[in-house]
């Protein structure tokens, strides 16, 4: 699938109406936070939005592997920066970007139908 991503008074947010039109959250949901957000910097070389395609399952293009970690969640950074109230998110790292770590939020299954994938391809 291919989600647009947009910076907005400098944090990053999936593009996700639907899911706001549903009723299932805020837009305060829908945050890229906890290295997520350093991620899709990179990704649309420090712009403020980017178009991603991304799949659980490997595809011809991908040039990225968000490879699952534990479960959790940075509360202090969530609250500092007002992200909704979530019980736990999902640790990634991505081995061919110095194995950087980001953290994904529950939005994460409803992206993908179900729960969090062990692993995410990236386009």
């Amino acid at each position: 699938m291919k989600k647009r991503f947009y910076k907005l008074n400098n944090i990053w947010y999936i593009d996700l109406p639907e899911f706001l039109d549903q009723g299932l959250g805020t837009l305060a949901n829908l945050m890229m936070v906890d290295g997520a957000d350093t991620f899709l910097d990179f990704l649309s070389n420090n712009g403020s939005e980017v178009w991603v395609t991304f799949s659980n399952q490997q595809f011809h293009d991908a040039k990225y592997t968000l490879v699952a970690e534990k479960f959790g969640k940075n509360q202090s950074l969530l609250s500092f920066l007002g992200h909704a109230p979530v019980q736990y998110g999902r640790y990634y790292t991505v081995p061919e970007f110095n194995n950087h770590r980001l953290w994904l939020c529950p939005v994460t299954e409803y992206v993908f139908g179900g729960g969090y994938p062990d692993v995410i391809w990236v386009g």
